[in-house]
């Protein structure tokens, strides 16, 4: 628990009201209790611990709201099918792990330092979950999306704000770790201090803010070209993490935007447009290898996935089928770290995380949660799939909101292979939550069509 100091005194009192409006509002209404949520996990670097972590606590909330929300409305559960039973499988599995004996403890051999396994498996699962299936569930109307959206566009946009800061007017940034005590030097981390989490959101926010433009006819033409200025900054934030994983997901994204976006493809036409023309003239700077000039020739971060996945491939071999032990790969990789070729030297990637979303997950968890997820995987593409099909064409609650859901998992999948997701708590909250939120769109939409047809039905009968 922090000191109360002169200093530290007034962030207290400050947390402390908005604590007690948090559990006022929050506890009767989910979808509040999910953007406090959504702000305690995006400010999780920024708030005191003082009982618990801010976003334990916030999902504790949720959790209480969303069940007085249901005891109040009988009959308002989602439909639980072959999804929610595999992602209950696989939660379990990660419990399991958590309490089963294994060789190795869950720590950083290099440093010395322990993992906090329940907390990994909160963000990286349970979390992310439970966001899910509240999601199909609370957000019934147009107003409660639109709320959510405009939510995601503020946490993108001010990380953008500050990323784009960050190069030109540091004084002016807050959090002050982003200036003074970047992880990443020369990139842009964001209130998150880690770009690739960075850029996930400000991907996000890109493609909600076109998305807001296009279905808010009743916002004033001069907030909406704050909105478009923003998605602007968004842009640049993107490039300024110099992260390629992140690059390649938004030029994915932008692609996919111009073939399935139904009146925002001129916004995605647009960017891909200045995107060739940027790399174009900054073509040997974007090409050299210096990463703080935004360079995409280093061949350090390629050797070290190369050697992880040589050390995953090992490792999976000898524990095939229930793994190593869940926050185990990091101690792996220290112990028994291998060589991908000769080519590459030994030490690269000695010690870290997976950096290969789902190789990190066979070598922690086996066989047995390696399917387990990609079962997961697989048939949230389905729904979602079949979400885009259903949804009406021209509406906020409609074809473009499950474009967006997918967009935003297919992004998540992508920098998957570059990075172990599970440690990314806000990227898989929010990604999971729109996930949720159109598959449930969808499902109202399917019983609002069934039901007249079976009233019509039973008067025939008649």
């Amino acid at each position: 628990m922090p000191h109360l100091t002169p200093e530290t005194a007034p962030l207290l009192l400050t947390v402390g009201l908005c604590a007690l409006a948090a559990v006022f509002f929050g506890l009767r209404q989910p979808a509040v209790a999910m953007i406090i949520l959504l702000g305690t996990m995006f400010l999780r670097l920024v708030l005191p611990n003082v009982i618990a972590d801010p976003f334990v606590l916030a999902f504790a909330g949720l959790l209480l709201s969303f069940g007085l929300w249901l005891s109040l409305r009988p009959g308002s559960m989602p439909h639980l099918g072959w999804l929610e039973g595999f992602m209950a499988l696989y939660l379990f599995w990660n419990l399991f792990s958590m309490v089963a004996p294994h060789e190795y403890a869950a720590w950083y051999p290099l440093s010395s330092e322990k993992l906090s396994v329940y907390r990994f498996i909160l963000t990286g699962t349970a979390i992310p979950f439970a966001c899910y299936l509240i999601g199909r569930a609370i957000y019934a109307t147009e107003r409660a999306v639109r709320s959510l959206l405009w939510s995601v566009f503020g946490f993108a946009a001010y990380s953008a704000l500050v990323s784009v800061l960050q190069f030109s007017m540091p004084s002016l940034v807050w959090p002050r770790y982003i200036v003074n005590d970047p992880l990443w030097p020369g990139r842009a981390n964001g209130v998150f201090n880690q770009p690739v989490v960075n850029g996930l959101v400000l991907i996000a926010g890109f493609v909600t803010a076109l998305m807001l433009i296009r279905t808010s006819p009743h916002v004033h033409r001069l907030f909406k070209c704050v909105v478009a200025f923003s998605a602007t900054l968004m842009v640049v934030g993107i490039y300024l993490t110099h992260t390629r994983a992140i690059w390649l997901s938004f030029v994915v994204i932008v692609i996919a935007g111009i073939i399935f976006g139904r009146g925002v493809r001129a916004g995605f036409a647009i960017t891909i447009t200045v995107l060739i023309v940027a790399a174009i003239t900054n073509w040997s700077r974007l090409t050299s290898s210096d990463r703080e000039a935004g360079g995409v020739g280093s061949t350090d971060e390629v050797d070290d996935r190369l050697n992880s996945i040589a050390t995953s491939l090992w490792a999976a071999k000898r524990e095939p089928i229930e793994g190593w032990g869940i926050g185990r790969f990091t101690a792996v990789n220290s112990l028994h770290h291998q060589q991908w070729s000769q080519d590459v030297a030994w030490d690269r990637g000695l010690g870290i995380s997976s950096h290969f979303n789902e190789l990190g997950i066979l070598v922690e968890l086996g066989a047995i949660g390696l399917v387990l997820w990609l079962a997961i995987l697989t048939l949230l593409i389905i729904r979602l799939v079949r979400a885009i099909r259903v949804l009406p064409a021209d509406e906020l609650v409609g074809r473009n909101l499950g474009l967006l859901a997918a967009m935003l998992l297919g992004t998540l999948m992508v920098s998957g292979f570059t990075v172990d997701l599970r440690f990314f708590d806000f990227p898989n909250a929010l990604v999971y939550l729109l996930v949720g939120v159109a598959i449930g769109a969808a499902e109202r939409v399917r019983a609002s069509t069934v039901k007249p047809v079976l009233k019509e039905s039973a008067l025939h009968a008649r």
